[in-house]
């Protein structure tokens, strides 16, 4: 193993090692080979070994990321400024996409100098950078797009009506799908994510313009990510998802989340993942539509038609469930979900908190309307969005469903869905304190129907949690870089292998080829720790389905079921 060497203070020889050395060290290590041995034969100390075989994921990391070979040494000299607002921004850019919000490049490089300029003011910065300039150029974005895979993202404007066109045809494909599988309207469900702002009012109110001035109080920014599902009858809603930031808020430190009338789950961004939602499938969707098939004496089989978004893209086997995917730039078209049941569900959410911040102030002799509402807890919040959920009606869930599949909706969609909960609260606010509460319709429907992007304070706090929660990670790490599969890797090697033999076997010069084939094995090394990682996690899984439940084991008449339909008596 050829290294470099450096003279040290002590006058001991130190080495560099490539990357391609350790990872043909750690390949050693990982086939059962001693470390006394490796060490040996490579004329490196064992403590060099094993701190390599300690930092073994980092080392396979940097590799699958595309850093060459050949590289001694991985270095970052840029502006933390830099890094940090590029993080910021594509957690910024992750949540407009996730909240379907039209964004172009213009809108990108504005933000871009927002965040760093908010990062100089508060003092984010290198000894000696302060004076570093950004000015978002083109030359700034394009290497931006290249960084981040942003080539994969459809800007404002562009082929709109490519868009249209895709979503006819997807029209054609999913109701073939449906006849094919013999699905009937209660077999074929959706799900969808939003964020709510669970505490958030209108921006003319009294409270909402005091808001900065109130130390420590940011009730705006309390965000949740609310992941709703349904099918096409209407029959049936599945329990709703709320995703917070805190597992544990103070207000349920002693609640027993499993009784709570929400699947509740937790990480650093409040976003829907991949482990997320794999929980979510396998431990609420299935139970509850387990249950339902059942009382409704049909056969389990389900269609889960879901958008695109990179959360969703996760690989998910059930032998009673076909999950189908909408097209890219699809989902404000046709996804059903996205076609008022979201809205209603805000619409009901908000009537039903100002009727709640009304009653308690109604009850309360001694209380401002500001101190109603900063009691107003994410306990409270679980249970209002429980009742909203249940007031949606089944014909508002069938209605949703037309632009997608119009033969088999039946019911029409009711604007006053809408229209009369806007009335309801502006009526509610008008009985409140006229000083603090001045609320007109228009205000109301921005407030629920307008989408409000993460602010520069939102982005620092996201990008200033620890790293160390594994979904946080994910999400960093993985942000625009779609799932590879196990067999697609495998055989894009195997075709890379046959390219090699066949230019050394024509090219007569050795020379040549020996480079040729050293090049494009550098080339291919990113792809084959993907392949150790993909094969890992599979062995995993396997592992995993092989073991039997302890429900399994049970008889079936002894397995507890819960009913996860919502009803009157649902109601906390």
């Amino acid at each position: 193993m050829m290294s470099n060497t450096k003279e040290t203070r002590k006058g001991l020889k130190r080495k560099f090692i490539s990357l391609e050395d350790k990872i043909q060290i750690l390949n050693r290590l990982e086939g059962g080979e001693k470390i006394s041995s490796v060490a040996k034969s490579t004329n490196l100390n064992e403590s060099t070994i094993r701190t390599l075989k300690k930092n073994a994921d980092n080392i396979r990391k940097t590799v699958a990321n595309g850093c060459p070979l050949g590289a001694k040494r991985v270095t970052r000299t840029r502006n933390s400024n830099m890094v940090k607002m590029e993080r910021a921004l594509m957690i910024w850019l992750e949540d407009c996409i996730a909240k379907k919000i039209p964004i172009s490049g213009n809108l990108i490089k504005q933000k871009a100098l927002k965040i760093y300029e908010h990062l100089r003011n508060i003092g984010h910065s290198y000894a000696g950078l302060q004076n570093h300039s950004f000015v978002a150029s083109k030359g700034w974005f394009e290497k931006l797009k290249k960084r981040y895979t942003l080539h994969n993202i459809k800007f404002q404007g562009e082929q709109a009506s490519a868009d249209a066109e895709a979503a006819e045809n997807y029209k054609l494909e999913l109701a073939r799908i449906i006849n094919e599988g013999g699905y009937s309207p209660d077999q074929i469900f959706n799900a969808d994510e939003t964020a709510l702002y669970w505490k958030k009012l209108p921006s003319r109110t009294f409270i909402s313009k005091n808001q900065r001035r109130a130390q420590g109080f940011k009730a705006s920014k309390e965000r949740i990510t609310l992941h709703v599902c349904s099918n096409l009858s209407g029959s049936l809603m599945i329990k709703p998802m709320i995703i917070n930031r805190s597992s544990t808020p103070r207000v349920m430190k002693n609640i027993n989340k499993t009784q709570l009338p929400v699947f509740w789950r937790s990480n650093k961004k409040a976003w829907m993942t991949q482990d997320l939602f794999k929980d979510w499938f396998y431990n609420c969707f299935i139970p509850a539509v387990e249950i339902y098939t059942m009382e409704k004496n049909l056969y389990f089989k389900v269609l889960l038609v879901l958008d695109n978004a990179g959360c969703h893209n996760i690989e998910l086997d059930h032998p009673n469930v076909k999950m189908v995917f909408l097209p890219p730039n699809c989902t404000s078209l046709i996804q059903p979900l996205d076609q008022g049941v979201i809205q209603t569900l805000k619409m009901y959410y908000t009537r039903q908190l100002f009727q709640t911040i009304f009653d308690r102030l109604e009850n309360s002799e001694n209380k401002t309307l500001t101190q109603v509402w900063k009691e107003f807890t994410i306990l409270d919040c679980i249970r209002t969005v429980s009742s909203a959920c249940a007031e949606i009606k089944p014909s508002t869930l069938n209605a949703c469903w037309k632009p997608l599949l119009p033969q088999m909706v039946q019911a029409i969609q009711d604007d006053s869905t809408i229209s009369l909960p806007v009335s309801e609260i502006v009526n509610i606010a008008s009985r409140l304190s006229d000083e603090e509460f001045v609320v007109s319709h228009q205000d109301v429907r921005e407030l629920v129907l307008g989408e409000e992007t993460l602010d520069e304070e939102e982005l620092m706090e996201l990008i200033d949690a620890p790293t160390s929660n594994a979904l946080l990670n994910e999400n960093m790490e993985n942000e625009w870089v779609p799932n590879l599969d196990l067999q697609d890797v495998k055989k894009g090697l195997n075709l890379a292998k046959e390219l090699e033999l066949h230019f050394i076997q024509i090219d007569h010069s050795t020379v040549r080829s020996a480079k040729f084939k050293r090049e494009l094995r550098n080339c291919l090394a990113p792809y084959r720790e993907v392949l150790v990682e993909l094969e890992k996690k599979a062995t995993i899984e396997n592992q995993c389905e092989d073991e039997p439940s302890e429900e399994d084991i049970l008889p079936i008449k002894r397995r507890r079921v819960r009913r996860l339909i919502f009803d009157s008596e649902d109601e906390c």
